[in-house]
């Protein structure tokens, strides 16, 4: 079996399971946060009674981060509304709650605080309302996203119905160039297999190339799975892993590996040494193409932020090109750190001071512009290039703008530029 195969035989209780195959497997965490935990809570008291309780509070993560920000741009009524009713929903059922630490400050993204306050760990299955939950693949667990329905029943109950997924192999192989970056990796996956070259499948990343990359990188993989339709991206847990996971949390865990003779339903051999920075133009994020193949194109705003693009090795590469250096006067360039940790941690090592220096405008942590939903975002006709991982039409602000996708390296240069450009 593959790595994900066997974390559902043992989720389930099976020896042995293959794809399409329907199971119901035990679920270690539940994740949700302000923008749905309320809906869902409250289709829980509706299916299960009033006096309900959740089947392990200890086990359900509530993370403040997707709306609280919105006020800031827009007159929204009802995201205060249902991040109170997440906070309520918590204190009745004792849920763990990662609120705000101040107004619209969250404490973090939750697909970059899970994993920082120890609650992911290699062998888990997790699910979360919320599509990029297939990030916690990248500690070695199966973790995907699901519905209001689905998580009200995982709140009941403590187990999810699935049908067991196919995975794709993808050997990554070689040395990547110097200042590329797993978004460059991801977006050029994107444009070899397209947007939907994984639906319900899992991706799993292997490969000499993996194991080069440190945690905040393969949490980018993972991450962005989801944007070829993958279930879930992953890869096997190893001693990076390992000293990331035990540096945060005591609670034991197990490390499951794939069988060496695992059947994939498909198999992707890349070699990436002579791979260049990658762009996804404007509607879709596997509209991908090398930035030689780009034409000059102008930009008015820069983001580097979210769950993508925010963590601490994202704001090092955007640093390490913005020293000495400024923003172009056309450009407003965006900066979010994706937790309070990273925030710390980027301040102590002077990156943000680099930033602002350089005429980046730090904002506070969250999801924000990314979902349209805080300052940052793209106005009228702007052309921008984001971090992010989804450059749909409105993602990120008014549907006549155009948003391009890139790293974070790229995405500064731009910024200094004020064209797209990977040249220093």
């Amino acid at each position: 079996m593959t790595i994900a195969e066997k974390l559902l035989a043992r989720a389930s209780g099976n020896a042995y399971v293959r794809p399409g195959e329907v199971v119901f497997a035990q679920v270690d965490l539940a994740m949700s946060h302000d923008a749905i935990a309320g809906p869902v809570g409250q289709l829980f008291y509706q299916h299960f009674g009033q006096e309900a309780k959740v089947w392990a509070g200890d086990r359900i993560v509530l993370v403040a981060d997707h709306f609280i920000q919105i006020n800031d741009i827009r007159t929204d009524p009802k995201a205060p509304v249902m991040h109170q009713q997440m906070v309520q929903f918590a204190k009745e059922q004792d849920c763990h709650l990662l609120d705000v630490v101040s107004p619209g400050e969250a404490a973090g993204i939750c697909h970059v605080l899970l994993p920082e306050q120890g609650f992911i760990r290699p062998g888990m299955v997790i699910a979360g309302t919320d599509s990029h939950s297939c990030t916690y693949g990248a500690f070695g667990c199966f973790s995907t996203g699901v519905g209001t329905t689905d998580m009200a029943n995982i709140f009941a109950t403590g187990d999810m119905w699935l049908r067991v997924p196919a995975t794709l192999r993808f050997d990554l192989e070689g040395t990547l160039p110097p200042h590329l970056s797993a978004k460059d990796i991801m977006l050029f996956i994107l444009g070899q297999i397209g947007g939907d070259g994984a639906i319900g499948n899992v991706m799993e990343f292997r490969g000499s190339l993996i194991e080069q990359l440190p945690i905040d990188e393969r949490m980018t993989l993972a991450n962005m799975a989801v944007e070829c339709g993958a279930m879930c991206g992953i890869m096997a847990p190893d001693a990076t892993t390992r000293a990331y996971v035990q540096a945060r949390t005591q609670t034991p865990f197990e490390e499951i590996l794939g069988d060496p003779d695992a059947e994939y339903a498909h198999h992707y051999h890349f070699d990436l040494s002579r791979l260049e920075p990658q762009i996804a133009r404007p509607p879709k994020p596997d509209n991908v193409v090398g930035i030689s193949e780009l034409d000059d194109i102008p930009i008015t705003r820069a983001f580097i932020g979210s769950c993508t693009g925010g963590k601490l090795h994202d704001l090092a590469a955007a640093a390490a090109v913005l020293k000495g250096n400024s923003v172009a006067p056309s450009v407003s360039l965006f900066v979010v750190p994706a937790s309070q940790e990273v925030r710390q941690q980027a301040e102590a090592l002077g990156y943000l001071a680099i930033l602002e220096q350089a005429g980046a405008t730090l904002l506070k942590s969250g999801c924000g512009a990314c979902i349209n939903a805080g300052m940052g975002t793209l106005g009228s006709e702007e052309v921008g290039i984001y971090a992010t991982n989804r450059n749909f039409k409105g993602r990120s602000g008014d549907p006549t703008a155009q948003n391009y996708l890139a790293s974070p390296r790229t995405v500064a240069l731009s910024a200094i530029a004020g064209k797209i450009t990977a040249n220093p």
